[in-house]
This record gives structure tokens, sequence and C-alpha cells, in this order.
């Protein structure tokens, strides 16, 4: 009997610490609102504008009103006229019989802000009672549990006390929400008590029914799960009365509760109606108290146990795993998408990040789901791409869904197994009892199936831009956008899947058919475009781009290496002139985004063209796949450039500059390869025709750049102007330098290869260090010119060379006498070349580089020929160097008498 009490004293200990502690609450809050109001009485009173709203006459004290009285003349008196006073800032005398102006208004003072709970405050409203949730909640546990280490009581009574003292909670949590007057614990920052003491209640009776199922085998699993999900469900359902917390309990509790029970022969179907009831529960509530966040935890929740249902159960449970997921997309688009949304106008709509996300994701989930191996996975699949563009298409709040049906058809393709089912024919795909017919064969099925996708995008979502009229651009944006790329993504998903990138002239047909559909599309917009409708504009210059991309594709499926990357192009450069025809700024970005596209395809992989290109110069695949494409963005750049010059304009711009450049590359490299353009060998020749290439591209940059500054020219300029440094510096100078590697220079002994691999760049990099003397640092000018000199100073060794030791020029060879005189006057005559070109055009470079070139004869013919010649030549070679060095001094001495100033005979002497 004592322990009775003693237990009964400790269940009365948790309600009477509640019971006080409310009471507590409770008349703090009343003193805090008297607090308030004394002190807004006693502000107000001081104030000299204030009129209590009984009173309409001011309120005067009895001394000054008995001093009024005295100084009054009797009845029937008449009173003084005083002497008027001229007071031109006094108001004019009210006329008679009318009542007095009322005094001029004083603003009113703004209440004080409430100050934000201090450390008290919030310890005693918000902390206390979420501990004290927890603490009652894990109270009742830790009963439990010490009555199962004491052993006082047996299981029967352990579940009994714990559900006792779950409904004692509950039945408290109530009676405190029915004794607490209206508004009281609903302020902000403040915690409500009954929802809390509710909460532990049945946390308590949860923990216990799966004590009596997982511990003491009470209950079998259908039970116990029926329990804990009643549990649950009447949680969510109080929630209703007791607020949010309680109802992101109960869905918890709810949405786990099948983790907790488990059986040896695991059935999908209850889980799937289970979880249809709940989440429905959860949308009941939401919808009643307008808690959208509860409907978004429901349909994540619902997210969750697909994904759970995908990777935890085999094929044999697809069926429900399809039911779960098409279940619980109706309810989303019940609750979130039509109730919310059904009167909501074109017009007036914006965008639903909220819905349109957890569309996404059951659009991802079905995605997922479609890996299942089985044979209603197309009808299935089908039904989840009309759902969401049904719903895109009602509801333009929701208009992304569009877009994800579009997705969803692509990731259903992209995973159908279309070379293991046409191993395995006839093989059916859709169920027997929805297709009694004969069954088709796997490959016909699927590009029956992706035509009917590819159909149904193209048509629904340019039905729906076109007719709403009144939808905002953004929204139309996606209509438009799946109605373009949906087809032409489906027909290159269908073309990798059944023809492996291979030549295919029925998908070059039917790209041709698409493209038409396009045009006329694109045509019929165009007359309809009469009031400047943003989204037809957009559909028509997206249907316009689409027919280019088609006609892309086409080419790109008929012809043999074919690429992607060249319909990309093609569609941008089309893209660009409907843009620069209808004047749509948006169709600028769908440029650009074509551009990306294509810059990280060549980014991957800058071998576009694999394999064997053709052995014809010039005319092979290589002008396709990057001729062809580069003509493509630099056309592109010069029409987007028409409306203004943009960094679209100046990506698209670099993008043509990148591809012109791979393509020179590419076709030298071609021909002196023997038709492999990718081949790991090189030559001297094929260094120079590099090295020239990069300086061409860089002065025309530089011409370019000084016609129309811009920032694309210049930092075109300076990377082209480095490549070819770079390839002449180490591979003309190191790498393959005849002298160096034996490799034989072609041609005769004047006219070879040493002419277009070394004095052809030393030309285009001296023209590069004229041209770029205005417009480029110093330093890019001063690299040029060593350049030019390095390249021709080479030149000139090399040339001579071979016309003394042939093709083989490689320094183990013996040099004669006549080839090291040879050299001493090929640098006096180049010297000489230098000074007469600078001092004639007044060029101070050219008279510096012919300094150092003589300079360097002088150091040879003192260094190397007076210790190497012998005879003859040693004298000639000094008689030379004397004549040119006496001959360049007078040409100095007469330049600066020239230039010198002419003085008259009669002029006086300067002063010292």
């Amino acid at each position: 009997m004592e322990f009775l009490l003693l237990v009964l004293l400790g269940l009365a200990i948790p309600f009477c610490a509640i019971g006080g502690f409310a009471i507590a609450v409770q008349q703090r809050r009343r003193v805090d609102v008297l607090e308030q109001r004394l002190a807004q009485l006693e502000a107000d009173l001081g104030r000299p504008s204030f009129v209590p709203a009984a009173v309409r006459e001011p309120i005067v004290p009895p001394w000054v009103q008995a001093a009024r009285d005295a100084a009054a003349p009797p009845p029937g008196a008449t009173a003084p006229v005083p002497e008027p006073v001229s007071q031109p800032s006094e108001p004019a005398a009210e006329p008679f019989g009318q009542p007095p102006s009322p005094p001029p208004l004083v603003p009113s003072i703004p209440e004080p802000a409430a100050p934000r709970p201090g450390l008290e405050e919030t310890l005693g409203t918000q902390w206390a009672v979420w501990v004290g949730g927890l603490a009652l909640a894990l109270g009742g546990l830790f009963l439990v549990r010490y009555s199962i280490e004491q052993g006082f009581f047996g299981p029967a009574a352990r579940v009994a006390a714990g559900a006792f003292f779950a409904l004692a909670l509950v039945a408290g949590g109530e009676w405190l929400r029915r004794r607490a007057p209206a508004g009281e614990g609903t302020e902000a920052g403040f915690v409500p008590i009954p929802a809390m003491v509710t909460a532990a209640g049945t946390s308590t009776a949860f923990a216990t029914a799966y004590a009596a199922y997982a511990l003491y085998d009470m209950l079998p699993p259908a039970a116990a799960f029926l329990l804990l999900g009643a549990i649950s469900l009447v949680t969510l359902f109080a929630s209703a009365l007791h607020g949010p917390a309680l109802a992101a309990l109960g869905l918890v509790a709810a949405l786990g509760s099948p983790l907790l029970v488990s059986s040896a022969k695991p059935q999908l179907w209850p889980l799937v109606l289970y979880l249809g009831f709940v989440v429905l529960s959860a949308y009941a509530v939401a919808r009643l108290r307008l808690w959208r966040w509860l409907a978004v935890a429901g349909a994540a929740g619902a997210l969750l146990w697909a994904v759970v249902m995908i990777f935890s159960f085999g094929a044999d449970h697809a069926l429900a795993r399809h039911v779960h997921v098409g279940l619980q997309a109706l309810l989303v688009a019940v609750f979130l998408v039509a109730d919310p949304h059904r009167r909501t106008r074109d017009g007036e709509a914006t965008l639903d990040p909220l819905a349109s996300l957890v569309l996404a994701g059951f659009a991802a989930i079905a995605a997922l789901a479609a890996t299942d191996d089985w044979t209603g996975q197309p009808l299935a699949a089908g039904l989840m791409v009309v759902l969401l563009l049904g719903l895109g298409l009602r509801f333009p709040a929701v208009a992304p869904a569009a877009g994800w049906s579009a997705a969803l058809s692509l990731a259903v393709l992209a995973v159908w197994p279309v070379a293991r089912e046409a191993l395995a024919e006839p093989l059916t795909i859709i169920p027997d009892d929805l297709n009694p017919m004969q069954r088709p064969q796997a490959v016909t099925t699927f590009l029956t199936v992706a035509a009917g996708f590819g159909l149904l995008a193209f048509a629904a979502n340019l039905w729906r831009a076109v007719q709403g009229r009144a939808l905002p651009l953004p929204l139309a944006a996606w209509h438009v956008g799946a109605a373009v790329l949906a087809p032409l993504a489906i027909l290159t998903l269908s073309y990798l899947r059944v023809a492996q990138f291979d030549r295919s002239l029925p998908f070059a047909l039917v790209a041709g058919a698409l493209g038409l559909a396009f045009s006329a599309a694109a045509g019929q917009l165009r007359r309809r475009d009469i009031d400047g409708l943003d989204g037809v504009r957009l559909a028509t210059g997206a249907t316009a781009a689409g027919a280019v991309a088609a006609l892309a594709l086409g080419l790109t499926f008929a012809l043999d290496k074919g690429m992607l990357t060249v319909a990309f192009a093609l569609s941008a450069l089309g893209t660009a002139w409907v843009a620069e025809r209808s004047g749509l700024p948006i169709l600028r970005s769908v440029v650009g985004a074509l551009g990306l596209i294509v810059a990280a395809r060549l980014a991957y992989d800058p071998t576009i063209v694999g394999g064997d290109p053709g052995r014809t110069p010039i005319l092979n695949w290589l002008l396709w796949g990057y001729g062809v494409p580069a003509a493509c963005f630099l056309a592109a750049a010069r029409l987007l450039e028409r409306s203004g010059r943009d960094r679209v304009v100046r990506f698209v711009e670099s993008l043509g500059l990148a591809f012109a450049a791979f393509f020179v590359t590419f076709e030298i490299r071609h021909a002196l390869q023997g038709g492999d353009p990718f081949a790991e060998t090189s030559s001297h020749l094929e260094m120079g025709l590099l090295a020239t290439a990069g300086l061409v591209f860089s002065l025309v940059m530089v011409r370019s750049d000084a016609a129309k500054p811009d920032p694309v020219y210049k930092t075109a300029s300076l990377i082209f102007g480095l490549l070819g440094l770079l390839v002449a510096g180490f591979g003309l100078a190191l790498a393959q330098n005849p002298l160096l590697t034996g490799e034989p220079i072609l041609g005769g002994a004047i006219f070879n290869s040493l002419i277009p691999a070394y004095l052809l760049p030393a030309l285009v990099a001296a023209a590069l260090a004229l041209v770029a003397r205005r417009t480029r640092p110093p330093v890019f000018v001063q690299a040029a010119a060593l350049l030019a000199g390095a390249l021709q100073f080479l030149y000139t060794v090399l040339a001579i060379r071979r016309v003394f030791q042939g093709p083989l020029v490689d320094l183990d060879l013996v040099t004669g006498q006549g080839e090291q005189w040879a050299y001493s006057l090929a640098l006096l005559a180049i010297g000489i070349l230098l000074l007469a070109i600078g001092l004639v055009w007044n060029l101070r470079r050219a008279r510096l580089i012919s300094a150092a070139y003589i300079l360097l004869a002088v150091a040879k013919v003192f260094l190397v020929d007076l210790a190497s010649l012998e005879g003859v030549m040693r004298a000639l070679s000094f008689i030379g160097l004397g004549l040119v060095l006496m001959g360049i001094g007078l040409a100095y001495q007469k330049l600066l008498a020239r230039s010198a100033p002419v003085v008259p005979p009669d002029a006086p002497a300067p002063a010292p």
C-alpha cells in the first residue's frame, strides 16, 4: 500500500509542477500587463494634448476654476472692451456663433518598441517548457526501465503503467489547454505548455506500444504496426488543437513507425497503403490549419520512403513501388498544386518554388524507379510524364513541371534496355492485359515511345506558350524550352541508343522532318505575332533556332564522322540570326548557353574528330569538325554585335577564335603527318608553321584591337603571341632544331624547308613588333623583336650550313673555311641591311639590332676566324670587316652632319 502511494505521489509530482508553473506564468503575465497599462496611463496624463475618450472638455484643477469664477463679471454687466493691439501673428477671431477652432494637432508619439526578451524571459518561457516536456517523456521511459531492472512488475503491469502514464499526460495536456484563457501562450517566443505535455504523453504511448511488441512479444507485427500508426495519427490530428510542434512530432512518428516493426516476410502493399493514409492525414491537417510546411514535410517523407523501397525490395515488388510513387504524386498534385493555385490566372501567376521542387523530386524518383525490370515500366513512366506535363500546362505557378516531364522522358529512354531486349526478341514491353494485340519488337516499341514523348512535349508546350497570352515571360520560357529542347534531345538520345552514333539515313530523315515542323511552327507564330507578346516572340525565335538545330542534327546523322558539336554550333548561328531579327534579349542567352556546351565539349576532348579524318588536305573532316564551328561562332558574334557588344558576344567570338586556332593547328599537322593530325611525331617545318600561325593570329588581333579596342582582341593577341613565342623558342631552337636532331632539310640548297620554318615566322614576328608598338606593352614589343632577330639568325646559320653541308646539317659535321667565312660575311650583310632600313625609315630598334649583328660579326672575326681561317680567307675576313666598319662610321657622320642645325657665317659665337 505504501509503495502504491509512493508511485501515485511520483506520478502526481509532474502534474503539480506543471500546474504550479502554469499558474506562475499566468500571474507573471497579468502583472506585466498591468504594469504596462499603468505606465502608458501615466505617460498619457503627462502629455499636453491628452484628451480622455469620455471627456470632451479639458480637465481644469479646482483652484484654477475658483480663480476664474472670481475674475468673471457679474451677470448682466458689460465687459470692458480692450484696445486693439496689432498682432499679425495671432489668428483672426472666430465669427459669433461658430465653435472655436480646434487646437493644432500634436503629432502622436510612436509607441516604444517592445523590448526583446532577456535571458530570464527566454529561460522561463521557452527553455523551461522544452526541457520540461523532454523530461516528462524521458521520465515515462525511465519509469518503465526502472521497473524492468528491479523486477517489480510483470510485463503486462509494466506496459499498463506506461499506458496509464501516457494517458495521464495526454489528459493533463488537454485539461491545461481548456483551462488556459483565450490567446494565452500564443505570444511570440512562447512555447505552448499544453502542447508539450500532450507531446510527452504521445511519445510515452509510442514507446510503450513499441516495448510491448519488441521486448515482450505481447503484440504480433501486424497489430503493433496498426497500433503505432494509430498513435501517430492521433498525435497528428491532435496537433490541430495543440499547434505545429505536435504536428511535426506526429508526422515523424508516423513515418518512422514502419522502421520499428520487423517481419520475416515483409509485405510492401500494406506499407504503401499505410503511407498513403499517413501523408493524406498530414495534408488534411495542413489544409485545415494552413500549415504548408507540414504538407511539404509529408511529401518529403513519401519521397524518402520511395528511395527506401527502390533499394530495399526486389523486382517482384516493382508494381507496389510504382503505385506508391504515383499515389503520392497525385496527393501532391491535389494538395500542393491544385488546391492553392486553382484560381490563379496567367497574368497573376508567379513561380511556386516549393511545389516545383517537390515535383522535381517525384520526377527524379520516377526516373530512379525506371530501372525496374518490369513489363509495365513504360506505362508507369508515361503516366508520370503525362501527370507532370498536365500540372505544368494547367497551373502556371508550376510551369517547371513541364521541364521535369521532358527530363523524365529522357531519363526513361536513357535507361531503357534496348540492346538487351533486341537480343531477346520478341519481348513485350506493355503488360498482356493492356496489350492484347501482337507483341511489337523491342526496338520498335522503344522508338514508338520516344516519338510519343517528343511529339507530346512539342505540341502541348508550344500550344500552352501560344495560348497563355498573359503568361509572364519566365514561366512561358519553361514551356518554350521544353517544346524545342525535348524533341531535339529525345531524337539525339534515340540515335545514340539505336544507331550508336553510326551513319543513319532514317534518323537523318526524322531530323529533317522535325526541322520542317519547327520551321512551319515558326512561320505560323511569325504571322500571329501582331500584339508583340513576349511569349509568342520567344516561341517564334526558339522554333526557328530549333529548325536550324534539327537541320544540323540531320547532317550529323547522314554524314560520316558527324558530331553534335557541329550541330550545336549551327544552332547557335541560327539562334543568333533569329535573335537579331526578332530583338529578343533572351535568345542571346540561348546562344551563350550553346556556346558553353560546345566549350565544355572542347575542353573535355579537343580532338573532336577522332579516327581517320581523310587524306585530302584542307577538304577533310577537320574542316567540318573545327572550321564550321569557327565560322558559325564568328558569324554569330557579328550578328549579335549589331545590337550591342556584351559578354555573350565576347564569349562567342572567343570561342570562334579558339576553334579557328584548332582548325589551323590540326590542318597543319594533318598535311605534314600524312593525314594523322594526332600523331606524336613532329618536325622543324611543322614547328615553324605552327609558330607562324600563332604569330599571324596575334598580328590580326593587334590590328583588330587598334581599329576597335576590345578585351577579347587584347587578350587573344597576348595569348597567341605567347604561344608563338613558346613554339619558336622550344620547338625551333631546341626540340626540332636540325643542328641538334639530325633531321634532314627538305628541298634544294636555296629554296627549302628552312624558309617556311624559320624565315617566315621571323618576318611575321618583325611585323608584329612593328604593328604593336603603340597598342601593346613594351615587353610584348621587345619580345616580338627579339624573336624575329633570333629566328632570322637561326635561318641564316642553317641556310649557310645547308649550302655547304647538304640536307644533313647536324653539329657533328666538320665546318670548312668557306663556311666559316660565309658566316662572317652573312652577319655583316644582315647588319648593313638592318642599318640601312633603320636609317631610311628612322627605326631605332632596327639600328640597334643591326649593331648587335655587327658586334657579333666583329667577335666572330677576332675570336673564331683569327684562329680557324688561314691564308686568303683570314685576310678577306678582316678586310671585309674593316671596310664595313669604315662604311658604317661614314654613314653615321653624314647622318649627324645632315641633322645638325645650319649656323650663318655672321652669327655670333654662342656663349660658353
